[in-house]
């Protein structure tokens, strides 16, 4: 499914699921395949400077950043906790060093002090807590169709969809399924096939 024709989720969290769907698994494309795209496309987004390089090791993090929150989203999806995704998110917070500072206007901020490639999952990492606060993120998901997976934001009413799109991914899974059920039914055996035994 193309992903700008997915419905974007609000506010900051609009920057997680593009982050998630900066590698596209059916068209193969991976916006961070290296550092230099990996740099540009965090640059087009204002999460690092124009010109930051980043090595082998800084896109490293991000791919495990990246494939860590898009684990956790099963999670919104009904599968339930994704432990492995939910330490190494934990490690990922610990290292940007996100710390709490009061201001008189806002009450509070939650800020990363990282340096390097800390500092643009920092960010990230805050939009996904403002998001859980905000209670936005459980409406951000996985499309249920396996070779699909995009993140896309849930505006059902009452927060059931599963498709990225029902257009796309949900004909094409519910087609699936139907000819699975069918075709399962018309090859069962009747009473017409079973083998009559001589008396």
């Amino acid at each position: 499914m193309s992903t700008s024709r997915v419905t974007a989720a609000p506010g900051q969290l609009a920057l997680v699921q593009a982050f998630i769907n900066s590698i596209d698994r059916e068209s193969g494309r991976d916006d961070l395949a290296t550092t230099a795209s990996a740099a540009a496309w965090l640059a087009k987004r204002r999460l690092v400077s124009p010109g930051t390089s980043l090595d082998e090791r800084d896109r490293r993090r991000l791919l495990e950043v990246r494939r860590a929150l898009h684990d956790l989203l099963a999670a919104n999806g009904g599968q339930g906790p994704q432990r492995r995704a939910v330490t190494t998110l934990n490690e990922a917070a610990r290292r940007v060093r996100l710390g709490v500072r009061l201001h008189p206007q806002d009450g509070y901020r939650v800020m990363a002090e990282g340096v390097g490639v800390e500092r643009p999952i920092g960010d990230l990492l805050i939009a996904v807590i403002s998001s859980m606060a905000a209670g936005t993120w459980p409406r951000l998901k996985a499309c249920a169709n396996p070779a699909c997976r995009t993140a896309f934001y849930d505006t059902s009413r009452n927060s059931s969809g599963r498709w990225c799109s029902m257009a796309g991914c949900g004909n094409r899974m519910k087609g699936r399924n139907y000819r699975q059920r069918h075709g399962a039914a018309r090859r069962a055996p009747g009473p017409s096939d079973r083998v009559k035994v001589a008396s």
